[in-house]
């Protein structure tokens, strides 16, 4: 009778949560003791944690009291609630309590199915619930790595991140390191997905999956190409590589200085001063339509020889002449003008010169006569009404 009695409760208890699913929660009536897998396998020599749920439906309160009559021979079966050993639970209507059933095995338990039964008797019930535990070869360490876009494209200065997917599809938690076979001085990072905090190691369960994001930095004076690089990742008894790929489209860089190096230059008010700026593509494609154009104090006037150039080739410079005329009104002194370069394309570049303004040496020479013709009138003044 003990077995038909069981397997009848066993599979009352299954039909109401399969009913549960399919009409309202006010349809139900009963407390119910139920777990997601009644059979499952499990390692040898690990102790083995089962999830139980305590159901009331539309009932009082339920005072039930717990216990594993039926334990296979050698093991120990624990009722833990809250993480503590339990007795017996009461259950509140139309609420769950989650219990756990804890099995330990004998030492040198081997291959084969182990049975248990779990009771919650109350007034009014007596639930049984049969679970089997079955001990079978291990699973054998495996890994994967996978990801949706395993080829990204971009400039140098893009900053390329592959989201990667790594599956523990073995029977042990394992503890995998990540590590990439990139080209020189290519920097590959490694980071948990939506996060920021750097990593080279990462805990998943047996079983588990966790994704990852893998960025890669590249010097900005990588040439256009294709660039191949693999991400592997490692156990200690398994290990798996994935193949990805990174297109580098060509990019102009714009640089600016003044011819020598300097930045300077000198100029007098009112006049027109010359300055050679150098512009230099440092880039690994042409630019484009590059104009310039300068800031300058109030009142001056600047102009470039040329205003544009059609083309710049990667790794070629130009001289350009800047024609800077200081207002009239400048005093003698330093001041800054910027120059900039802009291509089709969204590259700019700026650089600050130091104008030195000078007074004219024709104001100075014009002062000096006019002080030289004042003392010519003074001496004549006296030497000619001296006498009277």
């Amino acid at each position: 009778m003990l077995p038909r009695l069981v397997i009848f409760c066993f599979a009352l208890s299954i039909a109401a949560s399969a009913g549960a699913a399919e009409k309202p929660l006010g349809n139900l009536t009963g407390v119910y003791l139920t777990t997601r897998y009644p059979a499952l396998t499990v390692r040898a020599g690990e102790t083995t944690t089962i999830d139980l749920s305590l159901r009331n439906f539309n009932h009082p309160p339920q005072q039930l009291a717990l216990s594993v009559p039926e334990v296979a021979q050698g093991w120990k079966a624990t009722i833990l609630g809250g993480g503590q050993p339990v007795e017996s639970a009461i259950v509140a209507p139309d609420s769950e309590e989650k219990l756990q059933l804890r099995l330990e095995p004998p030492t040198g338990s081997g291959p084969g199915q182990y049975r248990f039964l779990v009771e919650a008797k109350g007034e009014g019930s007596d639930l049984r619930l049969p679970v089997t535990v079955t001990i079978g070869q291990e699973l054998p360490a495996k890994l994967k790595l996978t990801t949706n876009f395993p080829s990204l494209r971009g400039t140098a200065t893009t900053s390329f991140k592959f989201r990667v997917t790594v599956a523990n599809d073995s029977g042990r938690d394992a503890t995998i390191n990540f590590s990439a076979d990139a080209p020189k001085n290519f920097q590959v990072t490694f980071t948990e997905a939506y996060g920021s905090q750097q990593l080279t190691s990462i805990p998943i369960e047996a079983g588990k999956s966790k994704d990852i994001e893998a960025s890669v930095a590249l010097p900005r004076d990588t040439p256009a190409g294709d660039y191949k690089l693999t991400l592997h990742a490692k156990s200690e008894a398994a290990s798996a590589d994935l193949d990805l790929a990174i297109t580098v489209l060509g990019q102009a860089r714009l640089a600016l200085a003044g011819e020598g190096g300097r930045l300077s230059g000198e100029a007098y008010a009112g006049q027109d001063g010359q300055l050679t700026v150098v512009v230099r593509n440092d880039g690994s494609e042409a630019a484009r339509d590059v104009e310039f154009s300068a800031t300058a104090p109030e009142g001056w006037k600047t102009s470039f020889d040329p205003k544009q150039l059609p083309e710049l080739a990667a790794g070629k410079s130009q001289p350009i002449k800047v024609s800077l005329t200081p207002s009239p009104r400048a005093i003698a002194g330093d001041y800054q003008t910027t120059i900039r370069a802009n291509a089709n394309g969204g590259q700019s570049e700026s650089a600050n010169f130091r104008i030195t303004v000078l007074t004219s040496t024709l104001w100075g020479a014009v002062g000096i006569a006019i002080i030289a013709l004042s003392l010519l009138v003074v001496v004549f003044a006296v030497a000619r009404f001296g006498r009277r």
